[in-house]
């Protein structure tokens, strides 16, 4: 029978893995019913997960802003509202504040509705009056680019995942020309003209996770999302959009933020499946996101050719694809004075979440001391027209290092991984400098730092979950300890490199280099390696003797 309705309330849209593993599809109103204890969302992409999370952290601000017996903008019954709710997330119970929210607003979360469509706008159409594949929701199916997708699974979606990408078109949509719609008054020509991504995409999400969906959910909900204006409504608590943009794009709020209707979408289906869709621009980030600070998942880096004497601009900073646990320390855990900065720049400001955490954790009792955060952004191609790629990456966090008073600590783990970082890039320069001995032209080899750094990503976050924070001489043995580690790495993959360089790097060539002639050889190379590691890996140089004094003492 054909469906005339697809409540995501009630209706299992969601994947889920709950208690010992298990995946389900589940709807919202399962997820606190208290009848399951999910875990964590496992759907189809590390940016549909943290799309449809956020839209979760909507729901369930809005419920307890709108239904709980405290007032949440009070930062005391705040607080007791928090310890409550943190017992409560140890497990599977019920929260009948999202309960009653969930129904009093149910009839705009039906994805067919013929009058209110979630997240949609029910007349949406061309001219023409045609409509674009499913394929245009999926990043990875869209155009004949390779897809694990076979056959119907690109012509057609089943209506719990057709919500799913949905809701991740508005949060990463690329930029670029989209059909123009009827009534709206920015189409020229038939064409609707770039306005940027959808608004995570300019981000650097940063989710921290709890041991289920409900901690997690509390973890990323600093004091702020609380106390923002009356105007900061979740989409489905506004007036249904209409083609064009709205009258008003400023953000005004987190909620606003997690729900920013960046497109103007309709799903066209035939009552079992989603058959074609309309995705077209809707409402555009002003200046790239300038100065809109109200998220809390994600840092901000400060503009310096933006901001004026009379204003600091700052932007939402995505996560970089390349080395991203290594770059994305400092945006996370930095405050004012831990890093050296360029002349006339200023701090970048950490997201807010992880701010909240690190108070959390001394103030709420159960809250851990030590948090899960997963990474996730997306690349976009030139003028932002095309996905290119997906960041997904995780770390784990010490509360303690994130708080204030405990500079010394954090600012050794931030120099830990500028280190690291530096001696990957140590490690890139000798393998172009074995590639000159061996005859080539000298060029910096990208791989071999990428290798080397990814060798280490694991020993680092067991290194740093346990840095001592409360003694400066243990934050500085663990420091030489970290510096010992990279340098004997970097050693051990030296070797290897020049047993790949073949006999002609190691026998080398000189050649002209100034007024004079320069050998070039492995052994040359291994040498200014070794200078460069000991400048970088200062303290590891204490403690460790060169293979010449070893050999010197047997």
């Amino acid at each position: 029978m054909a469906a005339t309705e697809f409540s995501l309330v009630t209706e299992p849209w969601i994947p889920v893995v709950l208690t010992g593993e298990e995946r389900r599809l589940v709807s919202l109103r399962d997820l606190f019913s208290g009848q399951i204890e999910v875990i964590a969302l496992r759907g189809d992409s590390p940016t549909q997960d943290y799309a449809v999370l956020r839209v979760i952290i909507a729901i369930y601000v809005r419920a307890h802003v709108l239904y709980s017996d405290y007032d949440l903008t009070d930062a005391r019954e705040l607080r007791t509202w928090r310890r409550e709710q943190w017992t409560a997330a140890d497990g599977a119970v019920r929260d009948d504040q999202v309960l009653e929210y969930l129904s009093d607003h149910a009839d705009r979360f039906d994805l067919l509705s013929s009058e209110v469509p979630f997240m949609q706008v029910a007349d949406l159409r061309t001219k023409t009056g045609g409509q674009l594949p499913v394929r245009r929701l999926i990043p990875e199916a869209e155009g004949d680019r390779f897809t694990m997708r076979a056959g119907a699974g690109v012509e057609t979606l089943g209506f719990a995942e057709a919500a799913r990408w949905l809701i991740h078109v508005h949060a990463f949509d690329y930029s670029g020309i989209k059909s123009g719609v009827l009534d709206d008054p920015r189409v020229k020509g038939g064409k609707s003209y770039p306005i940027g991504t959808g608004w995570s995409g300019y981000t650097g999400g940063t989710t921290i996770l709890g041991r289920n969906l409900r901690q997690t959910l509390m973890l990323n909900c600093p004091d702020s999302v609380f106390l923002e204006s009356d105007a900061d409504l979740p989409a489905w608590e506004r007036e249904p959009d209409r083609p064009g943009a709205r009258a008003a794009e400023i953000p005004q709020g987190a909620c606003d933020l997690m729900t920013w209707q960046s497109r103007r979408a309709h799903l066209h289906h035939n009552g079992e499946h989603v058959t074609g869709c309309m995705v077209t621009n809707g409402d555009r980030i002003p200046d790239a996101g300038a100065n809109v600070l109200n998220d809390p998942m994600t840092p901000h880096r400060y503009s310096t050719n933006k901001s004026s004497r009379t204003q600091d601009v700052f932007y939402p900073q995505p996560y970089s694809p390349e080395r991203t646990m290594w770059k994305a320390l400092e945006p996370l855990v930095s405050l004012g004075g831990d890093v050296p900065l360029e002349k006339k720049a200023k701090p970048g400001k950490r997201p807010q979440n992880l701010d909240w955490f690190s108070a959390a954790a001394r103030s709420v009792p159960g809250v851990p001391t030590l948090a899960p955060v997963r990474l996730t952004s997306m690349t976009y191609g030139p003028q932002s027209a095309t996905i290119t790629e997906v960041v997904d990456a995780a770390v784990e966090l010490p509360a303690a290092v994130l708080q204030e008073e405990d500079a010394y600590a954090r600012q050794a783990v931030l120099g830990a991984a500028r280190s690291t970082l530096d001696a990957g890039i140590a490690i890139g320069s000798f393998a172009g400098w074995l590639l000159q001995a061996a005859g080539d032209e000298y060029v910096f080899q990208a791989p071999a730092t990428d290798s080397f750094l990814a060798m280490l990503e694991q020993p680092f976050r067991k290194w740093l979950r346990t840095v001592p924070t409360d003694d400066t001489e243990q934050v500085d043995a663990a420091v030489a300890d970290w510096h010992t580690q990279v340098f004997q790495a970097a050693t051990d993959q030296a070797a290897i490199l020049i047993k790949g360089a073949g006999p002609r790097a190691l026998i080398g060539r000189t050649i002209p280099e100034g007024e004079g002639m320069r050998t070039h050889s492995a052994a040359t190379a291994l040498s200014r390696l070794r200078r460069s590691l000991t400048k970088t890996l200062a303290r590891a140089t204490q403690i460790i003797r060169t293979e010449k004094e070893i050999r010197h003492d047997s």
